[in-house]
């Protein structure tokens, strides 16, 4: 058993309930708790995390979709979102770790510093006992980790409440967080420099309490308390010490957790820093109106150029002058607003193309790829080669994607292939090009297919995510020989297209 796992994990499951029968003289009967969430279920919810300290008190929010998926016997977890960061009026600006002060929110979660995961998970047994963890961060002490949070570590017998004490791992001074897991160094908000000590940890001792408070019909409310104490000491006090009171109300039939709860104090004490926080924690179940909207946010509204102002701006592209030329070109084309796509506009957007001038070429290529016709496909696909910039190739792809035409598969396959950093992101496994190729579908999976030959990795499993969408049983024998690669991405990859494609062709 791993005891950091074990210990660091507070409440906020998602765990069906069967209740033992017991005398009907017993406030709380023993409780069977099981982590069996029915696997391909979706919810919402707000997650908020708060830190009072001396420099002031600070706000992480944001909307987290919690997805459950069954990997063997096992039940995977996972989530998405981003939290941003919310300042208190009146509370000065937290840049980060100074000597005698706090870091702020962001830096514990990561967030700000590199890209996102794509997919933060978990798989997890019956019992809540982690299995596999991947893209976690770590939160303050004692609150533990963001995944952690998600879940407690269950008896397996029937219980009204249990007692636990055991030893953790917390990282030291300057973080003065835990658990050690949830520490991802290669994104870490306070990397090495010359005069700065290597990352240490500190081993603590934690005792928890919980209780069964309540039980009805359709809920239970658990209670936890603990208290944790790092072994070393400053003087007669521990180096790193904290509790934590917290209240979780769970449902018993659909197997979510409606609301978590968590008040924390930590006091920190070391040979050059002393400091004391307040912090909160909160999970709220989203339902009704707001899961929805949650689940499907509504695409922003676009914002449409008057036809007025548009036939200025066209007017302003015959100028003589470059700097009223190249002002009009950005309003039509790179401010974000929408435009009518009239016959006139599409002439234009032809013309701009291969003007010498590189902020109105860009435009009209960007116009074209916005509002073109299949009648357009041979300007974008020389777009798409001689773009002089990322963005404008991105636009394109976008834009052939689209239009749906088979002919610019190949074309969109050899950027892909070209492995230029503006395609895709290594952490995220998402590129523009790959998305205009899924929405190509079918008639782009020979060209598809033939990537998976290429020689950089990043590009086959770039290509195997595209082919679990597109893919059809030609594609299986080169798939399948994948799923036995030593680099484990690209073996994983591999192995969710198969069983995609796999359960495409059973349907059908």
């Amino acid at each position: 058993m791993n005891v950091q796992r074990t210990f660091w994990t507070l409440p906020f499951a998602a765990v069906f309930l069967i209740t033992t029968i017991a005398s009907a003289a017993d406030p709380v009967a023993p409780i069977q708790l099981r982590y069996t969430m029915p696997p391909g279920e979706t919810n919402a919810y707000t997650f908020t995390v708060t830190q009072q300290g001396e420099s002031g008190k600070e706000t992480m929010r944001g909307t987290l979709i919690v997805r459950t998926r069954m990997e063997g016997n096992s039940l995977t977890v996972s989530f998405k979102g981003m939290l941003h960061q919310k300042m208190t009026p009146g509370s000065p600006m937290m840049m980060g770790y100074r000597p005698g002060g706090s870091l702020n929110l962001s830096a514990y979660l990561g967030y700000n510093f590199g890209p996102a995961p794509e997919s933060r998970e978990m798989v997890i047994d019956e019992t809540g006992h982690i299995l596999r963890l991947s893209g976690d961060s770590v939160l303050p002490a004692p609150l533990g980790s963001l995944l952690g949070s998600f879940l407690i570590r269950v008896p397996p017998t029937p219980t009204a409440g249990w007692e636990q004490e055991a030893p953790v791992f917390l990282l030291d001074e300057p973080l003065l967080a835990g658990p050690v897991i949830a520490f991802q160094p290669a994104y870490g908000p306070v990397p090495y420099y010359p005069g700065r000590g290597p990352q240490a940890t500190l081993s603590a001792r934690e005792k928890i309490s919980v209780k069964v408070t309540e039980a009805t019909a359709e809920t239970v409310t658990l209670q936890r308390e603990s208290v944790v104490e790092s072994l070393l000491r400053t003087g007669n006090e521990p180096r790193l010490g904290g509790s934590s009171k917290t209240t979780v109300v769970l449902e018993r039939a659909g197997g979510w957790p409606r609301l978590v709860e968590i008040e924390s104090k930590i006091a920190a004490l070391t040979d050059n820093v002393s400091r004391r926080s307040l912090l909160t924690l909160k999970w709220e179940l989203l339902q009704g109106a707001e899961r929805e909207a949650a689940l499907k946010p509504p695409p922003p509204r676009p914002v449409e150029i008057p036809a007025t102002d548009t036939t200025k701006l066209l007017a302003d592209l015959e100028s003589d002058n470059q700097v009223t030329r190249q002002t009009a070109a950005r309003e039509l084309a790179l401010s974000g607003r929408t435009l009518k796509p009239t016959p006139e506009l599409l002439a234009v957007a032809v013309k701009m193309t291969s003007d010498r001038e590189d902020t109105v070429r860009q435009a009209g290529q960007v116009l074209l790829a916005n509002y073109g016709t299949r009648e357009h496909l041979p300007l974008l696909l020389r777009a798409l080669k001689e773009a002089d910039d990322a963005s404008t190739r991105m636009a394109v792809a976008r834009g052939l994607g689209r239009l749906q035409d088979p002919r610019a598969a190949e074309p969109l396959a050899e950027l892909l292939a070209s492995g230029q950093s503006d395609q895709s992101s290594f952490y995220r496994r998402e590129s523009t090009v790959a998305e205009a190729l899924i929405k190509i579908g079918p008639p782009a999976e020979g060209a598809v297919l033939a990537l998976l030959k290429e020689k950089h990795t990043e590009t086959r499993i770039l290509a195997c995510n595209v082919l679990k969408q597109i893919g059809s049983k030609k594609s299986l024998s080169a798939l399948k020989e994948l799923t036995a690669n030593p680099v484990k991405e690209l073996s994983e990859a591999a192995a969710e297209a198969v069983r995609s494609i796999q359960g495409r062709s059973k349907a059908d």
